[in-house]
């Protein structure tokens, strides 16, 4: 008798799929590493790009703009009249020739109104950090093709870019004037616009207005007509910005921003400071140094902290050095940030800086006043 062999199911034995489960947990959790390390990597990457983009933008920024300081389309004089009252809330347009840069030294200097306060709430300004204020003439420039003093009108090619209650700067070679222009007429048809700068009296109330309607320096606002001069057809207008600059708390709440106020026309024409406006955030600390010259060049001979430049002395400064500390936007660092950076002869330690894991960087420039000499 034939006995046929049993058919058996062949399967695994119990350490057959152990080992098994063991090789498959060992190549998950390489594949998990790979893409932990990845993502890691991804995100160190996107913050430090994220670092330098802020870093950068801010610098670009506060770079044009001290670039600028004391524009005028004419050649520079030493004396300016200013006819504008005083503007309630700010101090932006007291000194456009002897200030037209003007530092505060965080945490020793007394900051006027232009800054807000101190605190922890989005906004706020960082007490750390130094602060400045820019004045200048804007980008655009208008030619004056006659000017009535006694009747306060000047008459200007295309002035399309000029509305009720600017503050302007009028110029030639020989006298530098800001005022505040109580109207400004387009023509319907051909012509040249007029530009009135009338004191406040007689009907005319403006915000703040004209003290007297004389631009000549110096300023008398004993009378409506003050101290006269006509200006002629090699005079120009243009714009005058007056901008303050600071490190306030971000709106996000959890880190600090670079913001700028600024002078503004409201659409009655009412003259003054502007909102605060974040340009930036990502930026933990802003510190500056003011090249200053003796007088007998106009080259910087030392680098001294606003408290150092002096008041009255700002007409001295040819050129400004700032360092930034960037941050990340998140923790993306394995350790606790205890370095310690130098800005501009500042220390910032873990004192000052959070003591997160962020990963920091210091960007450093020197900036020359083009219109106060060489570096």
């Amino acid at each position: 008798m034939n006995i046929q062999p049993r058919n058996r199911d062949n399967g695994f034995t119990l350490i057959e799929i152990m080992i098994a489960l063991l090789l498959s947990a060992i190549l998950l959790g390489g594949v998990v590493q790979v893409y932990s390390s990845s993502k890691q990597t991804y995100r160190v990457t996107e913050n430090i790009t994220l670092m330098q983009e802020n870093s950068r933008f801010a610098m670009s920024v506060l770079t044009r703009e001290i670039r600028m300081a004391s524009f005028s389309p004419c050649p520079r004089t030493e004396d300016v009249a200013v006819t504008v009252n005083s503007i309630p809330g700010t101090t932006l347009t007291t000194n456009f020739a002897t200030g037209a840069i003007t530092g505060f030294e965080g945490g020793t200097s007394v900051f006027p109104a232009d800054f807000p306060g101190t605190g922890t709430s989005p906004g706020d300004r960082v007490a750390d950090s130094d602060a400045f204020v820019i004045l200048r003439g804007g980008d655009a420039t208008y030619n004056i093709t006659a000017h009535n003093p006694s009747s306060a009108v000047m008459q200007v090619v295309n002035a399309t870019g000029l509305s009720d209650g600017d503050l302007l700067l009028v110029c030639d070679t020989n006298n530098t004037a800001i005022f505040q222009t109580n109207q400004v007429t387009i023509p319907s048809g051909s012509g040249n616009h007029t530009v009135v700068h009338n004191a406040n009296s007689g009907g005319v109330s403006m915000t703040p207005g004209n003290c007297s309607k004389g631009l000549g320096y110096p300023t008398d606002c004993s009378s409506v007509n003050g101290n006269p001069y006509s200006y002629g057809s090699d005079a120009q207008i243009v714009k005058l910005t007056a901008t303050a600059y600071y490190l306030g708390v971000s709106q996000s709440g959890n880190s600090r921003a670079l913001y700028r106020r600024s002078l503004s026309t409201n659409t009655a024409g009412a003259l003054g400071i502007g909102p605060a406006q974040e340009l930036v955030d990502g930026i933990e600390s802003l510190q500056i140094l003011y090249g200053v010259t003796d007088g007998t060049n106009l080259q910087a001979q030392r680098y001294v902290t606003a408290d150092q430049v002096g008041a009255g002395n700002w007409n001295d400064v040819v050129s400004v050095r700032i360092a930034m500390l960037g941050q990340t936007p998140d923790q993306v660092n394995f350790e606790t940030d205890t370095k310690t950076y130098y800005l501009a002869g500042t220390i910032v330690d873990d004192t000052v800086h959070a003591a997160d894991k962020r990963l920091r960087q210091v960007y450093t420039s020197t900036i020359k006043i083009r219109n106060r000499g060489e570096i």
